[in-house]
């Protein structure tokens, strides 16, 4: 069977098919979907998150469509019920994330190559894991993935805040992201706070976190341990939260300065 032609709504699926090498699969791209740049520069835009052009991807005939996460839920629904084949992911934990690369393998007709790339994920994760300085004084943490209202990065997140060598005592690994209790906030007083705003990459202005009304009194806040990690490390389920792991355990435990 040959391998399908994909329209793909999905930055951290994209990314997943051209570390496969089958980015000549993808006929069709959401704006978000920006790296590998080279390789997916040329590919038409269909829309944004949620806001889809179906007109051109009716036009460009699809023999699938892929979406992700609770965010294109709906647009998955809709999809399906205009007749395209769908493939709806929404991993929330590093196994899910490895058994969807997995799948994805499967439909791109490159299943060992897929396994390969999981294994790779799984054995640079554990390398970082070894590498931790500490295996008792882990740094309290605070991981932000929206700023209206404050929202706790959840998802695999912990997992990799674990793995990084710190401590995540405000959020389970599984869990989806959710608006932040502020007395949870200030009982845990977390020593590093790291936002990870979805959409932002690096563009964040932390006195945005910083003048918030009595975040002053956190220990963060107060050493000036505030710090800027690309959403895109963190957030997308892909191969590149490995490089996300880095960053975490850097900061954790390097004299990184902060924002």
């Amino acid at each position: 069977m040959n391998p399908p032609r994909i329209v793909s709504c999905s930055p951290a699926h994209s990314e997943i098919i051209c570390l496969l090498g089958r980015q000549d699969l993808i006929i069709g791209k959401t704006a978000y979907c920006d790296f590998p740049k080279d390789l997916l520069k040329e590919k038409p835009i269909i829309g944004s998150w949620i806001k889809l052009n179906y007109e051109l991807i009716e036009k460009l005939k699809p023999d699938l469509i892929i979406t992700n996460s609770i965010v294109q839920e709906k647009v998955a629904i809709k999809l399906k019920e205009t007749g395209f084949n769908v493939y709806h992911s929404d991993p929330l934990t590093l196994e899910q994330i490895y058994a969807d690369i997995l799948e994805i393998g499967k439909i791109v007709n490159n299943k060992n190559h897929a396994e390969e790339l999981v294994e790779n994920i799984k054995s640079q994760l554990n390398e970082i894991k070894q590498n931790s300085p500490s295996k008792i004084l882990k740094p309290k943490v605070y991981i932000e993935e929206w700023h209206d209202p404050p929202t706790i990065s959840g998802n695999w997140i912990p997992e990799l805040v674990q793995i990084a060598g710190g401590d995540y005592g405000l959020m389970k690994a599984g869990k989806r992201s959710k608006p932040i209790s502020i007395d949870k906030l200030f009982e845990y007083n977390p020593e590093k706070i790291i936002i990870s705003w979805c959409g932002f990459g690096e563009k964040v202005d932390t006195i945005q976190v910083l003048n918030r009304s009595g975040w002053d009194l956190l220990n963060a806040i107060k050493n000036k341990q505030i710090f800027v990690v690309d959403d895109n490390l963190l957030n997308r389920p892909g191969a590149r939260i490995v490089e996300g792991a880095k960053k975490l355990q850097e900061i954790f435990f390097s004299k990184v300065p902060a924002r």
